[in-house]
């Protein structure tokens, strides 16, 4: 049975802070009892597999403002935290063209034994530390940390970050602002994804809560090294600074 209990990697998960990340796509780690989907190692390297870059950030950041994130610790080919239940795509039978073989024709079961070993627990993690935050009266930004690929389907990407969002923007709106005035990026506005599409994980554990909360995608080549790693996490660190005080951010509004 594929349906060994793998838990989320947690960092700061005793600290209370007034942001926490969540970063689903950190790992391209297959276990060892799923036979690596019947795919080659080269093909485990690829973005089909995590988000190439977006845990290392994500670590970084954590480390530097001392904040709780939680990070999946299995590649999104097994089971996508990021996917409604339901959505057909939560376990992918194909990604960017490549066939997954072990994920053609699952039987329902095997599907819910991937969600309860696997999805359950990282949502269950992020949703516990949520909680204890607001029981502890600490209202907390919400951000999920991701990654995107320079090219998809032959056309280049030109942004080299983007902040998704669904029906709050304030989160969103306050980081492009602040990234304007300090930097020249090609910043994206719901691209190179809409938050209106792909966007589950901020909904669960951030709109449904009210709290603020964007989705960050960093373009991939930008994420090449630990020198530009740490650029990054420094960037957004000092971006989230300045919005974690500032008092619309830190309102409970339910859109």
């Amino acid at each position: 049975m594929n349906d060994l209990l793998v838990q989320p990697e947690i960092l700061n998960g005793d600290a209370t802070a007034p942001l926490i990340i969540l970063c689903e796509h950190a790992s391209n780690h297959i276990p060892a009892n799923y036979h690596k989907l019947g795919l080659s190692s080269d093909d485990l390297t690829k973005h089909i597999a995590w988000d190439i870059g977006a845990g290392e950030v994500t670590r970084k950041m954590s480390e530097m403002m001392g904040v709780p994130a939680v990070l999946g610790s299995v590649s999104r080919l097994i089971i996508d935290p990021n996917r409604e239940p339901d959505h057909p795509t939560l376990v992918p039978t194909i990604s960017d063209g490549i066939v997954i073989p072990a994920n053609a024709d699952l039987p329902q079961a095997a599907i819910a034994a991937r969600r309860s070993s696997i999805y359950d627990p990282f949502h269950s993690a992020a949703e516990a530390l949520i909680k204890r935050h607001l029981a502890e009266g600490i209202v907390p930004l919400v951000v999920g940390m991701h990654s995107f690929t320079p090219e998809m389907n032959g056309v280049q990407r030109p942004w080299q970050v983007g902040f998704l969002w669904n029906k709050d923007p304030r989160l969103a709106q306050a980081m492009i602002g602040l990234l304007e005035r300090e930097t020249d990026l090609t910043i994206g506005d719901n691209q190179p994804y809409s938050g209106r599409d792909l966007y589950y994980t901020m909904q669960c554990h951030g709109a449904a809560h009210g709290l603020a909360q964007t989705t960050v995608e960093i373009r991939q080549d930008l994420l090449l090294d630990a020198t530009m790693i740490l650029q990054w996490a420094a960037l957004l660190a000092d971006v989230l600074d300045e919005c974690m005080e500032r008092p619309d951010l830190s309102e409970i509004r339910h859109y």
